[in-house]
C-alpha cells in the first residue's frame, strides 16, 4: 500500500510540475501566433465558410478572457495583502483559463477581420488592442510560472505585466465598444454630465413650447441631416415652423395642419422599412412609436408654435410626452455640445486654411457635421506638412480636393487617415497609383477622381481592391484599355467613368 501511495503520489508531483511547465511554454507559443497576426492578409481572396463561422464566434468568447483577467487581478492583489486568497491552485486555473479564452478570442477577431468587410483605422487599432492584451497576458502567466518554479526575482516582472495586460485590455474594450455602439459611446454621457461652456437653455417643463422644445428636437434628431439649409433632399426643408407648412418636390406640404392623411412628413414616416421613399431612408434611425404618436397629435391638433405642455389636457398624450421627456432633454443637450463643437471647428479650420491657402468649409452634402477641403486659384504646393496641420480634424472630413496640386503618392497615407472620406479629387496631380493602397480601407469613399494623372497600369489594379469605392474618374490617364475593361468585369458595381468629372 505505502509503494502505491508513493507512486500516485510521485504521479501526482511529476503531472503538477508539467502543468508548471507547460505554463511557460504554452504562453511563449502563444506569443508566436501573436506576433506573426500582422503580417497575415487582412482579407482572404476566397471565402471560407468555416473559417467565417469561427471568426463570428468572437463577439461570443470576448467577455471570457475580460471577466478572468479583471478576477484574477483582483485575487492576485487581495492576495498579496490577505494569506486566504494567496492560493496557487486558483491562481493556477484562472490565469491558465484568461491566457487560453484571449487566444481562442483573437484567433477568431482576426478571422472576423480578414473574412468580413470590415475596414477602418478604429478596427485595425482594436485588432492591435487585441495583440497587445493577448501579449501581456501571455507573459503574465509566463512569468507566474516561472516566479513558482524557478526564482522569486520574476514577481516584479509578473506584476508589471500584469498591469499593462489591464491597460490593454480597458483599450482594447474601450474600441471595441466604439466599433459597436459609436465613437462617442463613452464621451457623450460624460459631455450630458460636465456640458462645459455650452449656452443651450433647456426650459423647466412648465414652460416647454409643443412645437419648439419636443417636435424640433425629434425633427433635428431624425430628419434634419436630409432637409437642412444645405441638404434640401427632395426641395423640402424642416428648419422652421414656416419651411414645415411648405411644399417639397411632391407637391404636398410637410404638414397640413389638422390633417394626418394631407401630411407629407407622416405619410413618409408610416412607410415600411423597404420602401425607397420612407423616412427617415435605410440606415438610419427611425422614429419611436411615442415619437410618430407625439407628431401625429401635434399635427391634429392643428400645428400650433405656441402651445404649452402644461396647457395639454389630455392626460394619455401628457403621460407619454413625460415618457419622452428625459430622451429629448438628453437630445436637446448633444445637439446642441454638437452645434458648439462645429462652430468652434470651423472657426479654428478656417485659421489653418488660411495658414495653408486653401479653402476649408461646411460639406453641403454631408450628412451631419463635416467639412470639405479645396483649393484656392492658383492651387497652392501641397505637401505632408500641409497635411500635418489638418490631421487632428481628419475624421471632420467628407471631401476632400486636391485638383491641379503637386501632390505625390506619399501623402495618400495622410488622406487615409480620414475615416469620413466620402469623396477624394485628385486630378491634374503626380499621382501614379503606387499610392492608393493607402485609401483601400476607407469604410465611407465612394467616389475618387484620378482623371489626367500618370496613373500606372499595374497601380490601377489596385482600385480592385477598394470594397466601397462606387464611381471612380479615369479620363486623360494612360491605363489600356483592356486594364479599363479587366477592372469593370471583376468589380462589376465600380462604375468606371472616362470624363473629367468635378474639381470638388
Amino acid at each position: 500500500m505505502e509503494i502505491i501511495k508513493e507512486a500516485n503520489t510521485n504521479t501526482a508531483t511529476a503531472l503538477h510540475s508539467n502543468l508548471k511547465k507547460a505554463g511557460i511554454i504554452v504562453p511563449l507559443i502563444f506569443l508566436m501566433v501573436y506576433a506573426s497576426i500582422p503580417f497575415l492578409p487582412s482579407e482572404f481572396e476566397a471565402e471560407i465558410p468555416v473559417l467565417e463561422l469561427i471568426g463570428r464566434f468572437h463577439p461570443l468568447v470576448l467577455h471570457f478572457p475580460i471577466v478572468l483577467i479583471i478576477i484574477f487581478t483582483l485575487f492576485a492583489l487581495l492576495g498579496s495583502i490577505l494569506p486566504p486568497f494567496r492560493h496557487s491552485l486558483i491562481f493556477q486555473v484562472l490565469l491558465g483559463m484568461a491566457c487560453l479564452t484571449t487566444f481562442i478570442a483573437i484567433v477568431a477577431g482576426y478571422l472576423l477581420y480578414a473574412t468580413e468587410e470590415y475596414s477602418g483605422q478604429l478596427v485595425k487599432n482594436h485588432l492591435v488592442g487585441g495583440l497587445l492584451t493577448g501579449t501581456g497576458i501571455s507573459i503574465t502567466t509566463a512569468a507566474y510560472y516561472y516566479w513558482e518554479m524557478v526564482s522569486e526575482k520574476a514577481g516584479l516582472f509578473f506584476w508589471t505585466a500584469l498591469l499593462f495586460t489591464n491597460g490593454a485590455l480597458g483599450y482594447t474594450s474601450h474600441l471595441g465598444g466604439s466599433l459597436t455602439h459609436g465613437q462617442d459611446y463613452l464621451t457623450q454621457p460624460l459631455a450630458s454630465m460636465f456640458p462645459g461652456s455650452t449656452s443651450v437653455e433647456i426650459r423647466p417643463v412648465e414652460e416647454m413650447l409643443l412645437y419648439e422644445d419636443v417636435v424640433t428636437t425629434i425633427i433635428d434628431s431624425k430628419c434634419a441631416s436630409c432637409h437642412n439649409e444645405n441638404k434640401t433632399k427632395g426641395d423640402l426643408l424642416l428648419i422652421s415652423h414656416d419651411h414645415i407648412l411648405k411644399a417639397g418636390e411632391s407637391g404636398n406640404p410637410a404638414v397640413v395642419p389638422g390633417d394626418l392623411e394631407k401630411s407629407e412628413l407622416m405619410a413618409r414616416i408610416l412607410l415600411p422599412e423597404s420602401d425607397e421613399d420612407r423616412m427617415p431612408p435605410e440606415g438610419k434611425p427611425g422614429l419611436t412609436k411615442d415619437e410618430i404618436d407625439l407628431l401625429a397629435y401635434w399635427i391634429e391638433s392643428g400645428a400650433p408654435q405656441e402651445l404649452r405642455l402644461s396647457d395639454i389636457e389630455d392626460i394619455e398624450f401628457k403621460n407619454s410626452i413625460d415618457k419622452l421627456l428625459p430622451a429629448i432633454r438628453k437630445t436637446q443637450r448633444r445637439l446642441a455640445l454638437e452645434k458648439e463643437a462645429f462652430e468652434e471647428m470651423k472657426v479654428e479650420l478656417k485659421e489653418i486654411g488660411t495658414k495653408i491657402n486653401v479653402q476649408i468649409v461646411p460639406d453641403e452634402e454631408a450628412d451631419g457635421y463635416y467639412f470639405g477641403m479645396k483649393m484656392k486659384f492658383p492651387p497652392s504646393p501641397i505637401s505632408s506638412k500641409e497635411l500635418l496641420e489638418i490631421a487632428p480634424y481628419s475624421s471632420y472630413f467628407s471631401r476632400i480636393s486636391l485638383a491641379s496640386t503637386n501632390i505625390s503618392d506619399d501623402e495618400l497615407y495622410h488622406l487615409g487617415q480620414m475615416e469620413n472620406l466620402k469623396r477624394l479629387v485628385l486630378q491634374k496631380t503626380a499621382i501614379d497609383g503606387s499610392g492608393l493602397p493607402y485609401l483601400q480601407q476607407l469604410p465611407n469613399l465612394e467616389e475618387l477622381n484620378l482623371s489626367f494623372t500618370p496613373l500606372k497600369d499595374g497601380h490601377a489594379l489596385h482600385l480592385l481592391n477598394f470594397p466601397h469605392l462606387k464611381k471612380v474618374y479615369l479620363f486623360g490617364t494612360p491605363v489600356k484599355k483592356d486594364i479599363i475593361t479587366a477592372i469593370q468585369q471583376h468589380k462589376p458595381h465600380l462604375q468606371v467613368i472616362l470624363e473629367e468629372g468635378p474639381y470638388y
